[in-house]
């Protein structure tokens, strides 16, 4: 069993977003990595693909535009999105406030990135929206532990989210 108490979690800064890891492919067997996420109005990560991993969301607050392969769709609270393995995918935020969900990876691995290239937090201070260099600083953090994360930027123009900030 694997038990993550309420104020429990490592937090890290990704992408701008603020992201609690609850469970990671450390914590165990590697069945589950489990977040629980913070958006910023226009913050969310680049175009990525996970070749071996799951990852789905659930929205609990905001408005999240959701890339998966070429087809960009707009998720509002309770809705659930599933990207399957090999898709590419990327979301922002592009409501008017912060907006929460939950997500996992099955199984885990991807969150390795956010554990061990994302940035510590700062009291007092913002996540900052990462571009595509600090995207390459971070996973050139990871390579050793190959977190199953393919950034794709060059793909970033098939996203097209009504609202919010324009695509990086």
């Amino acid at each position: 069993m694997l038990y993550t108490p309420a104020d429990g979690g490592i937090v890290r800064w990704v992408s701008g977003d603020v992201y609690r890891v609850l469970a990671s492919a450390e914590d165990g067997a590697g069945a589950i990595g489990f977040i629980e996420g913070q958006v910023p109005v226009g913050a969310g990560p680049l175009p990525h693909i996970h070749e071996r991993t799951d990852e789905s969301f659930f929205l609990l607050s905001g408005t999240i535009a959701f890339l998966g392969g070429e087809k960009t769709i707009t998720a509002e609270p309770g809705a659930f999105v599933h990207v399957p393995r090999g898709t590419l995918h990327r979301f922002m935020n592009v409501g008017d406030a912060e907006a929460r969900m939950l997500f996992f990876f099955t199984p885990g691995g991807p969150e390795l990135m956010f554990l061990h290239g994302g940035d510590k937090p700062e009291p007092g201070s913002a996540p900052v929206i990462w571009d595509a260099e600090r995207t390459a600083e971070a996973m050139a953090a990871v390579a050793d532990i190959n977190p199953d994360l393919v950034y794709r930027t060059e793909l970033d123009y098939l996203f097209k989210p009504e609202g919010g900030r324009p695509s990086i």
